[in-house]
C-alpha cells in the first residue's frame, strides 16, 4: 500500500475509470457518482489540509501568518515549509531566536505574533516579487515507512481516508452492490466542514459513511480515561454516539465480527469533528456513520498512522457496501 500525498486533480485522475462521471463544484468538492439502483450512499473523505495563510510582510522580507484550521505555533520554529505562489513553489524557514540568545526573564512560549518565515529577501519588496500577502503555506516532508507497518508524514489527515475511498472505488468496481454511489472528496474541511455542507445538500443522500482520522492514544503524556484509549495497528475505529444513526453503527460492527476485521470503539458524546456532523443535519436529515484511522500527533508536519487500520477500514466498508441495504 503507497500513501502519497495526492492532489485534487490526482483524485479525480485515479477515481475517473471506477465511475460514472466525475465533476467539481463551487467550492473545490469532487464528486464522483457511480450510477445505481437503490439508496443514495455517499461515502466522504476531505482533501483539504491544515495550512497558513500569509498576513503580513515586514520591511524586511519577513512573512507572517494565520493558521488555516488548528495548528499549534509551538510546533513550528525551525520548520521547513513551502509557499504556493501562483505557479511556483517558494522555500522558507520558520525562524526562531537561538537559545543562547533568549534571557531568562524573556517568555520563550510561541504565537503567530512571535514566529515568522524566512525566504532569504533583503526587503519588503524583494519579497512582494517572490510572493504575496493571502499565499497559503504548507508543511514540507516526506512519508516515511516506520517498522510494524506504520507510515509518518504530513497530511495523513485526511490522505488516508483518501486512500480508504480510492481502494473502495476500485475494488467494489466490478461487483454487484445494492446503492447508488457518491465518492466525494471534501473541500475546507478543515475551516468548518463548508464543503461538505453543500455536496450534502446537493446530492440528498440517504446515508453517508465518513472516513476520517481520530486520535491516537497510545503514547507518553496520554490519559485514556480523559483522551480514550485508540492504538495504532489495532484495526479502524467506529465512532458511537449522537452523531452516529444507531442501526448503520450496529451493522458495521455486525459486519467486522463476521468477517474478524479488527476495529476499536470510540465513544462520541458530542458531534464528531468530522464531515458527518454538518451532513447529518443537512436537509431532511441523513444516516451517518463515522470511520476513522487513529492518528498519532495530528496537525504537525509529521502525523503517524498504521496500513492495518487502513487496511481494517477498505475491508469493512467494502463489506457493508455489498451487502447491507436494509441494515
Amino acid at each position: 500500500m503507497n500513501i502519497a500525498y495526492k492532489s485534487a486533480k490526482e483524485i479525480s485522475d485515479a477515481i475517473m475509470p471506477f465511475v460514472s462521471e466525475v465533476c467539481t463544484d463551487v467550492l473545490g468538492n469532487i464528486i464522483a457518482h457511480r450510477k445505481g439502483i437503490g439508496k443514495r450512499i455517499m461515502l466522504i473523505a476531505h482533501h483539504d489540509v491544515v495550512r497558513f495563510m500569509i498576513s503580513h510582510i515586514d520591511e524586511n522580507g519577513f512573512l507572517f501568518v494565520k493558521p488555516a484550521g488548528c495548528v499549534d505555533a509551538s510546533i513550528l520554529p525551525a520548520r521547513k515549509v513551502v509557499i504556493r505562489h501562483e505557479d511556483k513553489a517558494i522555500t522558507g524557514i520558520i525562524g526562531k531566536k537561538p537559545i543562547h540568545l533568549i534571557r531568562e526573564e524573556q517568555n520563550n512560549k510561541y504565537t503567530y505574533e512571535s514566529i515568522w518565515i524566512d525566504i532569504g529577501a533583503k526587503s519588503k519588496a524583494e519579497a512582494l516579487q517572490m510572493v504575496s500577502k493571502g499565499d497559503y503555506v504548507y508543511f514540507c516532508t516526506d512519508y516515511e515507512n516506520l517498522p510494524n507497518k506504520l507510515i509518518a508524514g504530513s497530511f495523513l489527515d485526511d490522505q488516508v481516508g483518501l486512500n480508504v475511498l480510492l481502494k473502495l472505488a476500485e475494488q467494489l468496481n466490478e461487483k454487484e452492490i445494492p446503492w447508488d454511489v457518491y465518492y466525494v472528496a471534501s473541500n475546507h474541511e478543515e475551516i468548518g466542514m463548508r464543503g461538505a455542507s453543500v455536496v450534502a445538500n446537493s446530492i440528498k443522500p440517504d446515508v453517508c459513511i465518513c472516513i476520517d482520522v481520530t486520535h491516537a492514544t497510545d503514547y507518553p503524556t496520554m490519559n485514556v480515561i480523559s483522551d480514550g484509549d485508540i492504538k495504532l495497528g489495532e484495526g479502524c475505529v467506529l465512532a458511537k454516539g449522537p452523531n452516529i444513526y444507531p442501526s448503520l453503527f450496529k451493522s458495521l460492527v455486525a459486519i467486522a465480527n463476521r468477517h474478524k476485521i479488527m476495529f476499536q470503539i470510540e465513544a462520541s458524546p458530542y458531534p464528531t469533528g468530522t464531515d458527518a456532523n454538518i451532513i447529518q443535519l443537512s436537509g431532511d436529515g441523513v444516516q451517518t456513520a463515522v470511520v476513522s484511522i487513529p492518528c498519532r500527533y495530528m496537525h504537525t508536519p509529521y502525523e503517524v498512522c498504521s496500513k492495518n487500520d487502513i487496511e481494517s477500514a477498505i475491508k469493512i466498508i467494502g463489506e457493508f457496501m455489498r451487502v447491507c441495504i436494509n441494515y
